[in-house]
């Protein structure tokens, strides 16, 4: 049976976006929101999307957690990328830094970041993945994290006409 009208035709380009198009800087890559439930992330969670992030997060993850953390936080406060790209050391470096040496347990710290993440971009998701990621794959989800806030800073970056470079 064909179609009322006529045979379908294949889709030989997507559109793209344009000058004048505006980007949602929190989902840049314009990924679908799942059946209501929220959308993918942009990186999959082993995706190492910059090498020295990857071994930074392997062996001294609190920087890149704190990092992470200060970079979002600026983003809430102003709208604008953090110009310090967070910073190598702060308070929340700090923090999961002896929670981690002392405890063993800085994850417990992630996984509230990680759902604040989640939240912010409308990624599906919910307490039990952020815990299980969060503990058992803690550096490859800092990572993905990492990638999620810098795609928001590049994409707001572009819309104020500006260049984004990561320090």
């Amino acid at each position: 049976m064909s179609a009322p009208y006529g045979p379908k035709q294949p889709i030989l380009y997507q559109p793209v976006a344009s000058q004048g198009m505006v980007v949602n800087p929190k989902n840049s890559l314009n990924k679908p929101d799942i059946e209501g439930k929220g959308r993918e992330w942009s990186s999959d969670l082993c995706a190492c999307t910059s090498v020295g992030s990857c071994c930074l997060a392997w062996c001294l993850p609190c920087i890149i957690y704190g990092s992470n953390r200060e970079r979002l936080s600026y983003l809430e406060r102003n709208g604008t990328p953090d110009p310090d790209h967070g910073g190598t050391c702060n308070s929340h470096c700090f923090v999961y830094g002896l929670i981690t040496g002392c405890l063993g347990i800085g994850c417990i710290l992630q996984i509230g970041n990680r759902g604040h993440i989640r939240s912010r971009y409308g990624i599906k998701g919910g307490g039990c993945t952020d815990c299980l990621t969060s503990c058992f794959c803690s550096p490859c989800a800092l990572t993905q994290e990492e990638a999620e806030i810098e795609l928001e800073e590049k994409a707001l970056t572009q819309q104020q006409g500006g260049y984004y470079q990561k320090a």
